[in-house]
């Protein structure tokens, strides 16, 4: 063992909970985010009531590796330690002055603490941990990453039918491009989310949630909006999140009666430009399902096809994983694609809160 580890081993404390928003997000900046581990985000998670920790090492006075928890609770999905929730990816972050058993300090914490409350499951999603004492890694979601260097590059690498549905949609006068700036932008972008979702049977988050999540955010320049309209009409919006070198996909709306002008392709592209232009030095496509309508989708932008490695603890040995898309759900999902927009909007959340993915 060298000197230095022994030195950082020596100075680490004991792991702690972290009460300092601006501490704790000048240490998820300096891992190179994910945006998902954000004190911001956990804050809007909290908007839902669930419980939330940001537990932590800390070395020389300086936070040095670190996870964000929130618990929630389900009579539907079960209950939980999630990190994070809704979001693609986050689990134990460490920089490098972490001592050599940060991640196995932390995980036994987070062990105990699902132990403590008697939890179904604690899920730590998209991160490789490696070996890691009675978890167990799963890897059951997938995402793309795009190289981002210059435009032609990432052009050449698009399939040639997305590229051709790009461009028609660059040369119909109707449809327009603007990222948003305003609450007022936001509000018009969850309209769209509400149908949206109706389409695919999934109850919605809250605006409240959203509006946090903005709140928190885009002040610091880590949230970027982008809306494609229809003569002024929002039918395709996306918030991407950019936190260290690589941006973030996370939220794609569409108006599914709109489909046919291929403003989604348009969205990406324009969003992948700007990454080019800001310098940023990937683009990561977000979670779904290997060989989905939507993985092919986001597969014909040319990225790095990555599997998310999601760890799972069950205190009380192992148990069946909670899937909004099994089979089970079908019939609700198509009464829930019938009901009228406002009553999903109420109706929506309470359910939505408890489904973590």
């Amino acid at each position: 063992m060298s000197s230095d580890t022994t030195s950082r081993e020596t100075v680490a404390t004991a792991v702690e909970q972290v009460d300092d928003p601006d501490a704790w997000d000048s240490f998820v900046r300096r891992c190179d985010g994910p945006p998902f581990a954000l004190w911001g985000w956990s804050e809007a998670a909290a908007t839902y009531g669930h419980e939330r920790w940001h537990l932590a090492l800390r070395a020389n006075g300086e936070i040095v590796a670190g996870i964000p928890v929130v618990a929630v609770e389900s009579q539907l999905f079960g209950s939980k330690l999630v990190s994070p929730p809704y979001g693609e990816r986050g689990s134990v972050l460490t920089t490098d002055a972490a001592p050599a058993d940060a991640e196995r300090r932390l995980l036994e914490r987070v062990r105990d603490l699902a132990d403590d409350r008697s939890v179904d499951f604690v899920s730590l999603r998209g991160r490789d941990l490696g070996d890691v004492p009675e978890f167990e890694s799963r890897t059951r979601f997938v995402t793309f990453s795009i190289p981002v260097t210059d435009e032609a590059s990432m052009w050449e690498a698009i399939k040639d039918s997305r590229s051709r549905q790009i461009r028609q949609a660059e040369e119909n006068d109707a449809l327009t491009y603007t990222v948003g700036t305003s609450v007022d932008d936001l509000r018009e972008y969850y309209r769209l989310y509400l149908r949206s979702v109706r389409g695919h049977g999934t109850p919605p988050h809250a605006f409240e949630f959203y509006r946090t999540i903005w709140d928190r955010l885009a002040d610091a320049g880590d949230v970027h909006l982008g809306m494609v309209r229809r003569n002024g009409e929002l039918i395709n919006g996306i918030i991407n999140f950019t936190v260290g070198d690589t941006v973030f996909q996370w939220g794609v709306v569409t108006d599914y009666e709109r489909r046919d002008l291929n403003g989604g392709s348009l969205l990406i592209w324009k969003t992948l430009q700007q990454a080019a232009n800001e310098g940023y030095d990937a683009y990561e496509l977000g979670r779904t399902r290997e060989g989905s309508g939507v993985y092919m989708f986001k597969k014909s932008f040319g990225g790095e096809k990555t599997w998310y490695d999601d760890y799972h603890y069950f205190p009380t040995g192992d148990a069946e994983l909670p899937h909004p898309d099994a089979d089970q759900y079908e019939r609700l999902k198509e009464i829930w694609k019938r009901l009228p927009v406002p009553v999903t909007r109420v109706l929506g959340p309470p359910i939505r809160q408890s489904v973590t993915l």
